[in-house]
């Protein structure tokens, strides 16, 4: 085999794709430079011919050698086939297996693997091997199953994942209804007791004002851990770790500890912290630094009225009982987490890339040693404890939505991935690669995307049984009826762009996509979870039909619900049935903004303009998407032919505008439609404004209204029912 045929089989089987078309039609090849870069990211070193031929060998073989795989998934509706890679000899003897079930179950059986389906051959090492396939009885229930073949004194183990044929549902949907939710960022709402941010008690007061207004769910950004000794680090699709909770969320008014605590309320209690807690609740942006020094203030004086009572105390306590059982389901993942906390505190909020070496892997001496010092154990106990009342905060609110009548309840959000510098990286090295994800070049973005999150290792991942995954879905289904996954195509592709390079030299690196999908639906019945897959960018249409297949709901947005060639919206009818429609994301301006043209303005003043974008054809763009707005909501009967088509607009007009785009989405074909409160608020200005840092305040403007008015507002109360009778009614045909 010549050299670039050695390297392109070993990019071939280790995933690396290799062409993409980007959205403007081009056909995009992967070089071999890209190839070597990814591999290497992979801890694969192939800078000879020679290494590259051994890895090809190693990775052809090693699916043959194994008997079983570490996992393999199967799905309901098909034959529960398992592949087995059996030597020729084995296979004229009895084997026998035996399936250990989650619920404890066991099932066994001897096989004559002669007599199974046959689908190859290969000769290693002077020895044929037979692949076959064991088809297991459907008694086997849905779960994670150990499965142990033995032959003499041969004995192997792998994990069979039983998962069901599509993704959670819930009745109404499979009944054809049609529901909505609201849509909040958690940091932006306001409430009369709130410490300068909203937090979990603001979230179930929310779900109360909303009682009644025929709302199914109250959406969320992502709850995610992030980084509390650089509170500035706030975008919640950047966290260090995907698996806990921001517990800058928490309510300190709520702890439990704070009724007996009188050294917490004192603190409370002074003069200058209610002039600091004041400043903080009255700015219009969140001050993340001045959020975080008052709750750290009173928190830890809170976990240590905690820890003080006497141990006997302890044994009869409840919260205590809690609190240690939280800790020992939350098992070694929590414990590196609050480990990872303790090391930040203690290495004056560097990351761990900036500690000494020795600190640089969870498992070290030195670590270890760190972990068993008094002040240090404190500290983890502290991290512990913000872990644990978050979460139990956090359950009080989606049951505050039960209590309410939602149907959904809260709607979580899972980040695409994860800083490098994080909790996640630091406990889990191994799982990750060393490239950073991004996305080609698109109208949006013509040098593309570096989103600076670094990918799973698919080699890794599948090696570790998808541990990690399975974890990740398991915490953001947590207290949840709907996850929505982040750029849900990462299941099938990520771009993954090269150490020290740029898109222009990304290229996409395939998962194994079926497997990743059987754990989705699995998790997903156990939790009870419907699942939004973030579909937008380039797409391949086939992909969006597995979507479909599998029971997971494409994201709709109505800016970009065109028809291509004539840049017309699509009807309300024309909407994909299993689907989520919304007006606006996060990175988009609110509906009024969008009319008004604030984010032009804003990239004019903050000269985000370009010579491929200059200011004069973002106008002239946006001129046109008005008119084609007002011309679909003129053909669905939502506003007059004499509703103005000029940006400004008087406050009447406006609103007439923001709840027509809604109804327009409320008369849709989808199953399910989100509604964002800044919009019902009628809010100009976006939370985030992508391709800025500095220059602008992403994920800090605050709701100009307090969630404890809502219930009296009465453009949000009409505008709810208008949405709803929408949605009860027959939806609009094409």
């Amino acid at each position: 085999m010549d050299k670039n045929k050695t390297l392109n089989r070993l990019a071939e089987l280790v995933g690396i794709e290799p062409v993409y078309w980007d959205i403007f039609g081009h056909c995009n090849e992967t070089s071999e430079e890209t190839q070597r870069l990814m591999m290497a990211a992979m801890d694969l070193s192939v800078e000879t011919q020679d290494a590259a031929a051994r890895y090809v060998q190693i990775f052809e073989e090693q699916m043959w050698r194994r008997w079983v795989q570490p996992i393999t998934v199967v799905r309901r509706g098909r034959p529960l086939g398992v592949p087995l890679s059996l030597p020729a000899e084995v296979t004229l003897r009895p084997v026998r297996w035996s399936l250990a079930a989650e619920d404890g179950s066991v099932l066994s059986g001897r096989h004559l693997p002669g007599t199974l389906p046959e689908s190859g051959t290969r000769t290693i090492d002077g020895t044929t091997i037979v692949r076959l396939s064991m088809v297991l009885p459907e008694t086997v229930p849905d779960g994670y199953h150990t499965l142990t073949l033995e032959e003499g004194t041969t004995s192997v183990i792998g994990t069979v994942v039983v998962a069901p044929v599509t993704s959670y549902l819930p009745s109404w949907l499979l009944a054809h209804e049609r529901r909505w939710g609201v849509a909040c960022h958690l940091y932006a709402l306001r409430s009369a007791g709130d410490w300068g941010i909203g937090d979990f008690s603001t979230l179930a007061t929310l779900s109360e004002a909303l009682a009644g207004t025929g709302t199914a769910c109250i959406g969320v950004n992502p709850l995610h851990a992030l980084f509390p000794h650089n509170p500035r680090h706030c975008s919640p699709y950047s966290p260090s770790s995907r698996l806990f909770l921001n517990p800058l969320y928490i309510d300190v008014t709520a702890v439990p500890e704070l009724a007996g605590c009188e050294r917490a309320r004192k603190r409370v209690e002074k003069t200058k912290f209610q002039k600091q807690l004041e400043r903080a609740r009255t700015a219009a942006f969140v001050d993340y630094p001045a959020v975080a020094e008052l709750k750290d203030e009173v928190l830890e004086i809170l976990h240590a009225c905690f820890e003080s009572k006497h141990p006997a105390e302890h044994k009869a306590d409840a919260r205590r009982e809690a609190f240690e059982r939280f800790c020992a389901e939350g098992g070694e993942a929590l414990y590196r987490f609050a480990l990872y906390q303790a090391l930040v505190d203690a290495n004056d909020g560097k990351t761990w890339r900036d500690w000494p070496v020795a600190f640089q892997t969870p498992d070290s001496p030195e670590v270890r040693a760190f972990a068993q010092e008094k002040a240090h154990a404190n500290r983890i106990a502290y991290h512990l404890y913000l872990q644990w009342e978050a979460d139990r905060q956090l359950e009080a609110a989606a049951r505050r939505c039960a209590d309410t009548g939602l149907a959904v309840g809260l709607y979580r959000d899972l980040a695409v991935g994860v800083d490098p510098a994080g909790a996640d990286v630091w406990s889990h090295r191994e799982t990750f690669a060393a490239a950073h994800v991004g996305a080609p070049p698109d109208q949006f973005n013509a040098k593309g995307q570096d989103w600076g999150s670094p990918p799973f290792n698919p080699l890794r991942l599948k090696e570790s049984g998808y541990a990690d995954f399975i974890a990740v879905l398991r915490a953001n289904m947590r207290h949840a009826g709907a996850l929505r996954i982040d750029h849900v195509m990462a299941l099938m592709h990520l771009f993954w762009i090269p150490p020290g390079g740029d898109p222009s030299t990304g290229a996409y690196m395939g998962y194994p996509f079926d497997d990743l999908l059987g754990i989705v639906a699995l998790e997903s019945h156990r939790h009870g979870c419907m699942v939004i897959g973030e579909d937008l960018g380039t797409v391949p249409p086939a992909f969006r039909d597995r979507m479909t297949a599998e029971g997971i709901l494409s994201y709709r947005v109505l800016m970009f619900e065109r028809w291509p060639e004539e840049n017309l919206f699509k009807r309300p009818g024309a909407y994909p049935p299993l689907a989520l429609a919304t007006a606006s994301t996060h990175d988009l301006p609110t509906v009024a903004g969008h009319w008004q043209g604030s984010d032009v303005t804003l990239k004019q003043r903050l000269d985000l303009v370009s010579a491929d974008q200059p200011a004069e054809a973002l106008e002239e763009s946006r001129d046109a998407d008005r008119w084609f707005l007002r011309a679909a909501l003129i053909d669905q009967g939502l506003v007059g032919e004499d509703f103005p088509i000029d940006a400004a607009l008087n406050q009447e007009q406006l609103e007439t505008l923001v709840l027509a785009v809604h109804r327009y989405l409320a008369k849709s074909t989808s199953h399910f439609m989100l509604v964002n409160l800044d919009d019902l608020l009628l809010e100009t200005t976006q939370l985030n404004l992508p391709g800025t840092v500095d220059e602008y305040p992403n994920w800090r403007r605050k709701l100009a209204q307090g969630v404890d008015a809502l219930g009296k507002n009465a453009y949000l109360r009409t505008s709810a029912a208008a949405i709803d009778a929408d949605r009860q009614a027959p939806p609009t045909p094409v």
